[in-house]
């Protein structure tokens, strides 16, 4: 009954999402998720418990242990692996939790994603959509930040899980599917990325979010405009991330103001990542 009665206030992420201060976020987290992992080890099979661990350490890699990395690369290259590899151990982690709760609707789902994954998902429905994007979110975060051989082999279980997804509702959260379909769609062409798919999903993602979201032009340029090579468009594209008012949606302010500081400190480094 105490578990039942304290998780869904714990799980309430609208108001770490609204927050207008990241570091008050990020030196609350951790806290919030060991005390989530202390009620799973009590509740094993406590389903919002699991996906809210799912959510929360994802937000925490992204937002904070990522971010470290990228600022890290440009003084301490060591370093920044160092904390990339740290990341990617909590997209892991919350990959684990996102499967944990499938399983406990769909008995080996899990081992279903990695042998057939697509015929795996037939029997997912649309109240499934949160956890099937959680999942492919985490996971799919976990292969691109590190390209390791034993997560790269996952991608078709990461592209299956949101082709699911978006077969099942594809505006979800406003265009989130497609914003992460985005940075999926960045990979290189030899692990089936697209740069046509990721502009489609771009422009998806960047109607569902009315353009208040920040996170479409960032995960664009960075993914598909600097590899081209596009100065102009990514240099545009990044200063129109910075244009969106924060406050204007409090519940994407958070990962605005997350992702306008990493479109700032791309833009101070034009120089060094354009020749």
């Amino acid at each position: 009954m105490a578990v039942n009665a304290i998780v869904p206030v714990l799980a309430n992420q609208d108001v770490y999402l609204s927050e207008e201060d990241p570091e008050l976020v990020r030196e609350s987290l951790p806290f919030l998720l060991k005390t989530i992992e202390s009620i799973i080890q009590s509740s094993p099979g406590h389903h919002e418990a699991l996906v809210s661990a799912c959510s929360g350490f994802t937000l925490y890699g992204n937002a904070f242990i990522q971010m470290d990395a990228d600022l890290a690369e440009w003084d301490d290259y060591g370093r920044a692996l160092e904390l990339r590899g740290r990341a990617a151990r909590y997209y892991v982690r919350a990959r684990d939790y996102c499967l944990r709760s499938l399983e406990l609707t769909y008995d080996g789902i899990g081992e279903g994603l990695r042998q057939d994954p697509v015929a795996a998902l037939e029997v997912t429905d649309v109240e499934d959509v949160e956890v099937l994007y959680l999942l492919g979110a985490a996971w799919g975060l976990a292969i691109s930040n590190t390209m390791a051989p034993a997560l790269v082999a996952d991608l078709p279980a990461v592209r299956a899980l949101m082709a699911r997804a978006l077969v099942l509702d594809a505006d979800y959260d406003r265009g989130a599917i497609h914003g992460a379909l985005i940075i999926l769609e960045s990979l290189p062409a030899e692990v089936g990325g697209s740069p046509e798919r990721a502009r489609e999903h771009f422009d998806r993602a960047v109607e569902l979010s009315g353009g208040l979201a920040s996170a479409p032009y960032v995960s664009y340029a960075v993914g598909i405009l600097q590899p081209a090579e596009e100065r102009v468009a990514w240099k545009r594209m990044l200063e129109q991330a910075l244009a969106i008012d924060p406050d204007e949606d409090t519940s994407l302010r958070l990962m605005n103001l997350v992702n306008q500081k990493r479109a700032r400190t791309l833009l101070d480094h034009i120089d060094d990542l354009f020749f």
